[in-house]
């Protein structure tokens, strides 16, 4: 019995040790990448499609322009920050789109200029996980959040990690309402899952 409540506690201990190491590892990345930046929001039409929704899975996606996001698993506060166009994928991307090839063109192409080529288009991108970082907001005017996102024909997610400010939030401000009327002021890559 010793042995089993030993193992259960070192697993505790290991687990929380594990959660510091990210919030540590996450402070200090912002304390050597942050720089306070300004983006403006997409000045276009977004188009929204329901993709599946499915009980456990809400699949979305949207549309700015020739670029879309997928969103998977995403709470519909959370969705705001797209369909209000604060964060989009021009901003990851680029705005130009390599223009789309033939099949033709494609079966000519190694395995690896097919990755590159999709990545290069920047289009169709997916979005998953995305999910506040209370601990990194030490403000009632800033959250911070993170996300995967994948690439197409791409088999390991980028993590990203963004700021939203607002301004006039307070303590007692609703999240939804944060997020309708703040602006993205930090945007970068974070790390590669492997």
């Amino acid at each position: 019995m010793k042995l089993l409540i030993r193992l259960v506690f070192l697993t505790l201990t290991i687990g929380c040790g594990a959660q510091t190491t990210e919030e540590n590892t996450l402070r200090r990345f912002l304390k050597s990448h942050y720089e306070k930046q300004h983006f403006n929001k997409y000045a276009g039409d977004i188009k929204v499609n329901a993709i599946n929704e499915v009980e456990e899975i809400d699949e979305v996606q949207l549309f700015y322009d020739n670029k879309s996001f997928k969103l998977s698993g995403v709470s519909e506060t959370l969705k705001l920050i797209f369909e209000k166009g604060i964060l989009y994928p021009q901003l990851i991307s680029g705005f130009t789109t390599e223009p789309r090839k033939t099949d033709e063109e494609l079966d000519s192409l190694s395995i690896s200029e097919k990755v590159f080529y999709e990545m290069s288009r920047g289009d169709n991108l997916g979005i998953m996980n995305l999910e506040e970082l209370e601990f990194l907001s030490d403000s009632p005017k800033i959250k911070r959040f993170q996300f995967w996102l994948w690439f197409p024909k791409t088999a390991n997610p980028r993590v990203y990690l963004f700021e939203l400010t607002n301004e006039e939030a307070t303590d007692n401000t609703e999240l939804n309402e944060f997020i309708e009327n703040s602006s993205l002021t930090f945007l970068k890559m974070y790390n590669i899952l492997i």
